[in-house]
């Protein structure tokens, strides 16, 4: 199939999914629909093309269809793309498996676990759609880089290699460079731990700052990655690659929410950050994912003490700079 005749269907009209569309449209990649939740923010894109509240720098081409009717986005797709938060992966699922019909091969892009069951994305779609047609882009963009054409380097993984050829070209542009991986487990679990690790390495920085202390706890997080994905049976060398030490190496900088919310708890503790994350109705993917992942080395009997101070702060209340000492310690030790 020319890759210009795809339907792409992108469900969330969030920063990610307007900069997809943005991106596929302005190729000339494919036929994009998106959907989002909210009718009145829909409204508003329709009539500037900007997405004023998550993604304010573009504008989206007129081709870009948006509609609030799932059914009507989905059908006769090629892909559907998921783009949305991992807390609502398993409603999104849901939702998807009350609408009749063979539903096209998914491509998920949150990086975080559920927190009660620490499941990653793909394997909540497995259980709730029985389906295993999947696939998960991650690596060092965020969606204002790739939006303004900044040259970053994506990870499109999957299980089956006609899923990677059939859809590799519909990611990778002039800007994007697109590398395929088997290891759907590891590239999913890395973009979900570095989350976590980026809120130890804010902490830590808080308290005292150097390139070297930087590179040593990005080291540090990247072995308890290796630790944790080798008993579940990934790859060790995904998490070297772009989806694992690439990504929080990119992640490890203050435009990051993650790195925002470790500063947060060094400088106000929990408590006042809570509030605050209550306030704006803000979700950060660390917060959740540290007790999903905490949870997951308890089962497998691992040690991970970046993991775990981290946990300890924001679910035993710990006090954060004594956390941000022992992270320093990390690095010496």
């Amino acid at each position: 199939m020319n890759g210009a005749n795809k339907t792409i269907s992108i469900l969330g009209a969030g920063s990610m999914g307007t900069a997809l569309a943005f991106l596929i449209t302005n190729q000339e990649k494919g036929k994009v629909r998106l959907w989002g939740r909210d009718s009145q923010l829909l409204s508003q894109i329709r009539e500037t093309r900007e997405n004023l509240k998550y993604l304010s720098e573009i504008k989206l081409p007129e081709d870009v269809f948006l509609t609030s009717d799932l059914r009507e986005t989905i059908e006769d797709s090629d892909i559907v793309i998921l783009a949305i938060p991992s807390f609502a992966v398993r409603e999104m699922a849901g939702r998807l498996s009350d609408l009749k019909g063979k539903l096209p091969p998914l491509l998920l892009i949150s990086k975080g676990m559920e927190r009660e069951t620490s499941l990653l994305p793909f394997q909540v779609v497995e259980e709730v759609l029985q389906k295993t047609d999947l696939l998960h882009l991650t690596g060092v963009g965020y969606a204002k880089e790739i939006a303004k054409e900044v040259a970053v380097t994506e990870v499109l993984a999957a299980r089956d290699r006609v899923l990677l050829r059939d859809f590799k070209n519909l990611f990778q542009t002039r800007n994007i460079l697109i590398q395929t991986s088997n290891d759907l487990l590891g590239v999913q679990l890395a973009g979900a731990l570095k989350n976590v690790m980026v809120i130890g390495i804010a902490m830590a920085e808080s308290l005292q700052q150097s390139s070297e202390i930087k590179e040593g706890l990005i080291l540090v997080g990247v072995k308890e990655m290796i630790r944790l994905g080798e008993v579940m049976g990934a790859n060790k060398e995904t998490f070297w690659g772009p989806a694992g030490k690439g990504d929080l190496v990119l992640s490890s900088s203050p435009s990051s929410r993650n790195y925002q919310l470790g500063m947060s708890l060094f400088q106000k503790g929990i408590r006042e950050v809570e509030k605050d994350l209550a306030k704006k109705r803000r979700v950060v993917e660390g917060f959740h994912t540290a007790f999903a992942t905490f949870r997951l080395a308890q089962k497998y009997g691992l040690k991970l003490p970046m993991i775990e101070g981290i946990y300890q702060v924001i679910y035993e209340n710990k006090d954060p700079k004594l956390a941000a000492q022992e992270l320093l310690k990390l690095v010496q030790n």
